[in-house]
C-alpha cells in the first residue's frame, strides 16, 4: 500500500469589512493540527495558502504538477464560502485529483455540502483521527469508506453521512500545531512574533446563535496547564513573546486557568497575551483577572451580547447583566484593557429591547465596544428560527457570501424590529465602539480628532484602505496598535 500525498489548499478570506479580501494574521489553526497528524503518521503533505500567496493559482499548478497529489484537502468557514466555493472550482479546473473538504462549513452543511460543492469527500467535526482512518482506505485498491469516522461520501450516487468519532478527551495526546510547514513568514504574525493559543476545546453553553458545538461540541475538554506552557515555552524560545488565547471558554475552568497563569510566572515567561473571543463574564473572579494580569494579559473581550436581560434569557446566554458590569469592574481593579461585545437582532428582539443595550453600552466603563449585526449561521437555533419567521432583506443563498461584522445593514428584519429600525441602532452602535476605540487606541486628544475625521465618508473610506491594502500605513497602524498594549 503506497503512502499518499495530500495538498492542503486554504482560501482566501474576507476583511472585517465584507466586501474585500482580508489578510490572515496566522496560519490555519485547523490545519496545523491536521499536519502534525499527517507527520507523526507518516503522510506527505503540502500547504498552500491563498490568502498570503499572491500567485496561488500558479503555485497550485506547480504543487500539483511536482508534488503530485493523490488527493487535495480544502478547508472554509461558511462566513466565506464564497471564496471556498471559488477556489474549489479553480482546482477542478485545474485537475480531476479528487476533493476532500473540511471546516465548520461542512459541520454546518452535512446534508447538502457534497451537492452544492461538487467535492468528492467531505470530514464534519474533529478530524485528528479520522484523516487517517480516510488517508489508509484511501490508500487501498478496494477502499472502504464505510467505517470512517466523520466522513461523507458517496456510494452510487448516494450521499452517506458517516457516524462520528467520539471527541478527544485527552487533547493533551496531540502534537502542537504545526506553524512552520506554512511559509511562516509570509503571515503579520511573523513580523508581530504572535502565536495562537487553543487550550481547551468545546462550549457546555447553549447559546442559540452560536454555530462553535456544531465541530466543536458542548463537552468542555481542557488541555492540562503544563501541556500549555510547553507549547508558549516552544515559541518563547523562538523569540515569539505575544500571543492569542483563542478558546471558547478559556475561563470555564477558573482553577485550570489560574494553573496556567501561575506556570507563565513560574517559569519566567516574559510574555503578552489576550483573550479577545470572548470570555464569559460568569467564570471570572478577581483573583483570576489579577493573575492574568502578573502573567501578562493584557486585554480581555467580554461576549455579553445583549443590554436587555429578557433577550439575554430568550437567546439562552445564561449570564445576568449584573455580572457583566462586576466583570468591567473587576477587571478595572486589575488594570486590564478590555472590550464588550453586543450582537444587534436576535430572536424576538424590539427596537426598545435594542435601545436598552446601547444605553447598557454607553454607560459601561470598559475600553471600548463592539456592535454586531447578528449572522444566522446554518445549523443554529437561531437560523431555523429566521428562516421560518424573518424577512430576508439579502437571498437565504447569498447573505453568506458578503456578509460582515461591520456592515451596517441587516441580513433580515421582523415585524418587531424593522430594517430601518435596525441601521438606526447599529449607527448608534457603530459611533459608541469607533469613538471609545479610538480613544483607546490612539489616546483621548488624537483619537477624538481621528474619530472626527472618520464621521467624513471619504476620509473614513480612505482610511480603511490606507490600513488593510498600504504596507507602510498597515506597519503605523500595527505600531499604534501595539502601544496600546501598553
Amino acid at each position: 500500500m503506497a503512502t499518499k500525498k495530500i495538498l492542503f489548499v486554504v482560501p482566501e478570506i474576507k476583511s472585517m469589512f465584507g466586501t474585500e479580501k482580508g489578510i490572515p494574521i496566522h496560519p490555519h489553526v485547523g490545519i496545523a493540527y491536521l499536519v502534525s497528524v499527517l507527520k507523526r503518521n507518516n503522510f506527505q503533505y503540502q500547504i498552500i495558502d491563498c490568502g498570503v500567496e499572491k500567485d496561488w493559482p500558479i503555485k497550485l499548478k506547480t504543487a500539483i504538477k511536482n508534488f503530485s497529489p493523490d488527493i487535495v484537502g480544502v478547508t472554509g468557514f461558511s462566513y466565506a464560502y464564497k471564496y471556498l466555493y471559488q477556489t474549489i472550482k479553480k482546482i477542478k479546473s485545474i485537475t480531476n485529483i479528487p476533493i476532500i473538504l473540511g471546516g465548520p462549513h461542512v459541520s454546518a452543511n452535512k446534508n447538502k455540502i457534497l451537492k452544492e460543492t461538487k467535492v468528492n469527500f467531505a470530514m464534519y467535526g474533529e478530524s485528528e483521527i479520522s484523516i487517517i482512518d480516510f488517508l489508509k482506505a484511501f490508500s487501498k485498491k478496494n477502499p472502504d469508506f464505510s467505517k470512517v469516522p466523520n466522513l461523507i461520501w458517496k456510494n452510487k450516487n448516494k450521499v452517506i453521512i458517516n457516524s462520528p468519532a467520539p471527541l478527544i478527551r485527552d487533547l493533551d495526546q496531540l502534537a502542537f500545531p504545526d506553524y512552520e510547514s506554512f511559509n511562516l513568514s509570509a503571515y503579520p504574525c511573523f513580523r508581530e512574533k504572535i502565536i495562537p493559543i487553543i487550550t481547551s476545546r468545546g462550549c457546555p453553553y447553549g447559546c442559540n446563535y452560536c454555530s462553535v458545538r456544531l465541530s466543536m461540541g458542548q463537552s468542555f475538554r481542557p488541555r492540562s496547564p503544563q501541556n500549555v506552557i510547553d507549547e508558549i515555552t516552544y515559541w518563547y524560545k523562538k523569540g515569539f513573546t505575544n500571543f492569542d488565547f483563542n478558546d471558547d471558554c478559556f475561563t470555564l475552568d477558573v482553577n485550570r486557568a489560574e494553573a496556567i497563569c501561575d506556570l507563565i510566572i513560574k517559569n519566567k515567561l516574559h510574555i503578552k497575551f489576550q483573550l479577545y473571543n470572548g470570555i464569559r463574564v460568569n467564570n471570572i473572579t478577581l483573583k483570576l483577572l489579577k493573575k492574568l494580569k502578573k502573567a501578562g494579559c493584557f486585554f480581555i473581550a467580554y461576549g455579553c451580547e445583549s443590554g436587555s436581560q429578557k433577550i439575554l434569557d430568550r437567546i439562552k446566554k445564561n449570564i445576568t447583566l449584573d455580572q457583566v458590569t462586576q466583570a468591567v469592574k473587576f477587571t478595572n481593579q486589575a488594570k486590564i484593557k478590555h472590550a464588550v461585545n453586543f450582537i444587534v437582532g436576535h430572536q424576538d428582539e424590539t427596537y426598545q429591547d435594542a435601545l436598552e443595550t446601547f444605553k447598557f453600552a454607553k454607560n459601561l466603563n470598559c475600553n471600548y465596544v463592539n456592535f454586531y449585526n447578528l449572522v444566522p449561521y446554518p445549523g443554529t437555533e437561531v437560523y431555523d428560527w429566521a428562516i421560518k419567521h424573518a424577512h430576508f432583506l439579502i437571498p437565504k443563498n447569498q447573505y453568506l457570501k458578503n456578509v460582515s461584522y461591520r456592515d451596517i445593514n441587516p441580513i433580515f428584519e421582523t415585524k418587531e424590529f424593522t430594517k430601518d429600525q435596525r441601521i438606526k441602532i447599529m449607527k448608534k452602535g457603530f459611533n459608541l465602539y469607533e469613538r471609545k476605540l479610538y480613544r483607546f487606541r490612539f489616546g483621548k486628544i488624537l483619537g477624538t480628532i481621528f474619530y472626527l475625521l472618520t464621521r467624513i465618508p471619504f476620509f473614513g473610506h480612505l482610511s480603511r484602505k490606507l490600513v488593510y491594502d498600504n504596507k507602510f500605513f498597515n506597519k503605523l497602524f500595527s505600531i499604534l496598535i501595539s502601544s496600546s498594549k501598553k
